[in-house]
């Protein structure tokens, strides 16, 4: 698959070029190189942004290095893009929010690859697929989208870009160079390293880069729980995680389950003649492990291969792009070191874990053209295809049952959970960006999304889920089928009318057709309704195939003071945007889950089972943020003061409800002094507390606080050092975003007394030493 998909790639980009050339003769001015720092030697290959890079409201996050320091976690590297924040989840597998939506309601693109989670908790994100070390830049879109950057979201777009090929300089033989990192940070015992290589000649570069890192569980600031083992006997009939070792003993700040361990490797071909730029990548992940606190499971493999073939070239009239592109994902999911692995008892069945195994295939191609249009009109054309498909079945436990039992509650059969799940999306576009004279640009854009989906069906772990109290029988003779004609329209002005102010006016329609679990995922039973779930509410899940694709409206003004030299700036940005066919929760009424008490129907406390459905929601917010040169050039160096708030308010208009994960009010200060090679900053971070909560999950309340952070850096030639102290004076707090608390214990005993309890939000981080090193060779 991954042979014959790259080869269509090649073929394809072949095509396109042939057909190019053939048409319009090719300029002879080459891409233009860029210098960067100590590596004036070498040249990194781009492409000419003033045409590719479509005008707009965007972000580009900055200070990767010192970021990276800090964490493993891609999406964490957002952490100072005004309106951006991150759901919690894994130690690398954070859940990205901008301006109130997140996560599958983003267009998110990794090396140009809109990759999907395969995984029914949404373990496997994009941005879990590229270590921090590898970003070389990310561009934030927070609201308003232009139609050429993507389709088949709501919310805004992040499109992460590693570093560009290096090649050699004119005249120059062979380059070598590389570059070597490690990190240590005190709490968890985190640590690990990345390497790269690149040898280049002037027109052939070949780079190696490789990551690793590994953590313990993290500590809270204080105590929050009493210490003991993570889970006890009995409800456990044995004392033993899946890995034969004895029950873990919890210290009583400790945060269970939010150990991890991950690789990637990934080696980058690239040639270059004159204007014309060939990529290719190959691509490789291993997580051994990666627990969740916010999940009643946990991820104990995942495997990742993929092909990345890219294609940019300059023309007299433009520029066009072309992309390929293959992804094979095997997943795996269990109960960690910090959950109960046995369930059941010696004198009737007793069941090792619960196994839930993933396939996906991802496989796409994109082509674009920037055409100039007489001095000042740039169109831009283009189409994409994404083939998706997704296999999720969960292998009977135990695997053979004991003499004399013909059934068991996860056996004798294989549990399918999406059979042969199809989500395939067929894309064209067409943007009109206008410069009409130095103070004017406009842009409109419209892009059509056609998004086919099946899936085959369905069966449970015995006959007992073919009986009428459960719809697997109700589902496998239902049309499955279905496709959703979507529209997306922007429409943006940019006025400057001088050096200082820049003034922005957009809004946008966009759509997004629900994913596979929110369509179908079937079984109403409690422990596989467990099973569905990316939020982290510990809340159960059963999808619905009557849903249809979400639709929004998203009006954005922007204002951006800032001074000619650009040492003082401010920046503000309200939005306002309007869900129809919001893809919200409801309690899951009696004839599709029954009439158990256990699925908790009025409760306002406890845990509860949902369904998807269409609502409508409205969301409003506000983001401001601003920098100001304090001193230059003291006997001290240089202090620059840099500032940030968000709000952000998201309601139910159905139900009059608030929505579910919306970040409380916050603000972030800090002071930076920079003197020869050192940059040094103090940071303070002020959230206010979490009260208008999501009454239909019963999302818990959060706490304000306050947290401190000191960091440093220096450079000397080609070395790198960053250190420094999280969370200074060990506050402790709950995460306004971190989800539910159910990291220990039996995770699948569903509402029962032996299960982890309601009401606990994730902690936050205590306090943490760390430093890291770079050298650049």
């Amino acid at each position: 698959m991954l042979y014959s998909a790259l080869l269509r790639g090649v073929s394809a980009c072949a095509l396109t070029l042939a057909l190019s050339s053939s048409h319009v003769a090719v300029a002879q001015e080459k891409l233009p190189p860029i210098e960067i720092g100590a590596e004036r030697h070498s040249r990194e290959a781009q492409p000419n942004e003033d045409i590719g890079q479509p005008a707009g409201v965007s972000t580009t996050a900055d200070n990767l290095v010192a970021t990276r320091a800090t964490t493993n976690d891609t999406a964490s590297l957002l952490r100072d893009v005004p309106g951006a924040f991150i759901q919690g989840a894994g130690g690398v597998s954070g859940l990205p929010v901008l301006d109130g939506l997140a996560d599958d309601r983003l267009h998110i693109t990794v090396a140009g690859i809109p990759i999907l989670s395969a995984c029914a908790n949404h373990m496997n994100p994009p941005l879990s697929y590229i270590d921090p070390s590898r970003v070389g830049r990310i561009q934030v879109y927070p609201g308003v989208v232009p139609v050429s950057v993507g389709g088949d979201a709501i919310g805004g777009a992040i499109h992460v870009e590693p570093p560009a090929p290096v090649f050699a300089a004119p005249g120059q033989q062979i380059l070598a160079k590389g570059e070597a990192g490690s990190f240590y940070r005190s709490n968890g015992n985190a640590f690990g390293g990345h390497l790269s290589a690149t040898a280049a000649t002037e027109n052939v570069s070949v780079t190696y880069n490789g990551s690793f890192s590994q953590s313990q569980n993290y500590r809270a600031g204080a105590n929050f729980h009493l210490a003991g083992p993570a889970f006890l006997t009995p409800p456990s009939p044995f004392p033993i995680t899946r890995l034969g070792a004895l029950t873990p003993w919890l210290s009583g700040n400790e945060v269970a389950s939010t150990a991890y361990q991950t690789q990637n490797h990934d080696v980058a071909f690239a040639w270059r003649h004159e204007n014309h730029l060939f990529q290719f990548n190959l691509g490789f992940q291993h997580i051994p492990y990666q627990w969740y606190p916010n999940q009643r499971m946990d991820m104990t493999e995942n495997r990742s291969i993929q092909g990345n073939i890219r294609y940019t070239g300059k023309y007299d009239w433009g520029s066009l792009e072309a992309q390929v592109y293959h992804q094979t994902v095997r997943h795996n999911m269990d109960f960690g070191e910090d959950k109960q692995f046995f369930y059941g008892s010696l004198r009737t069945i007793l069941a090792p874990g619960m196994p839930m195994d993933t396939k996906a295939q991802n496989t796409g191609a994109k082509i674009s053209a920037n055409i100039d249009l007489l001095d000042r009109h740039v169109l831009r054309v283009g189409g994409e295809y994404q083939q998706y498909r997704y296999n999720e079945w969960w292998p009977p436990s135990p695997a053979v049952l004991p003499v004399g039992w013909a059934v068991g509650g996860m056996a004798p059969d294989t549990f399918i959970n999406i059979n042969n799940g199809r989500r395939d999306r067929f894309d064209v576009f067409a943007e009109l960006e206008s410069h009409w004279n130095s103070q004017w640009t406009t842009q409109l854009g419209v892009r059509s999304d056609t998004v086919v989906m099946n899936a085959g069906p369905v069966h449970g772990y015995n006959a007992l889920y073919d009986t009428p109290l459960f719809p697997v029988t109700r589902f496998n003779s239902a049309d499955r089928g279905r496709t959703d004609q979507n529209w997306n329209v922007t429409a943006q002005a940019i006025y400057t009318p001088s050096a200082t102010q820049t003034y922005s006016f957009g809004y946008s329609q966009k759509s997004r057709s629900p994913n596979l679990f929110e369509r179908y995922t079937w079984s109403n039973s409690l422990m596989a309704m467990e099973m569905i779930g990316w939020f982290g509410d510990g809340n159960f899940y059963i999808g619905n195939l009557d849903l249809k694709p979400e639709v929004a409206h998203t009006a954005s003004v922007t204002a951006d003071w800032h001074d000619a030299a650009g040492e003082t700036g401010l920046k503000f940005t309200p939005y306002f945007t309007y869900v129809s066919n919001y893809i919200d929760a409801q309690r899951c009424p009696p004839f599709v889950c029954g009439t158990s008490s256990m699925h908790n129907l009025t409760g306002t406390t406890g845990f509860v089972s949902l369904q998807f459905i269409n609502q409508n929601a409205r969301i409003f917010g506000a983001d401001l943020s601003g920098h100001a040169l304090l001193a230059k050039d003291t006997a001290l160096g240089d202090f620059t003061a840099k500032g940030s708030l968000s709000y952000v308010n998201g309601q139910n208009t159905t139900t009059g409800g608030n929505l579910y994960q919306m970040m409380p009010v916050n603000a972030k200060l800090s002071l930076e002094q920079k003197l020869g090679g050192w940059t040094n900053s103090v940071e303070a971070q002020f959230v206010g507390a979490k009260k208008n909560v999501e009454q239909v999950r019963n999302e818990v309340k959060t706490g304000a606080y306050a947290v401190f952070n000191l960091r440093s850096s220096y450079e000397w030639k080609n070395i790198r050092v960053d250190f420094g102290v999280e969370n200074l004076f060990n506050t402790f707090y709950y995460l306004p975003l971190g989800g539910a608390y159910v990291g220990y214990g039996a995770t699948m005993s569903g509402p029962l007394p032996i299960a982890p309890p309601w009401g606990i939000a994730v902690p936050g981080m205590g306090r943490t030493f760390y430093v890291a090193t770079n050298v650049k060779f």
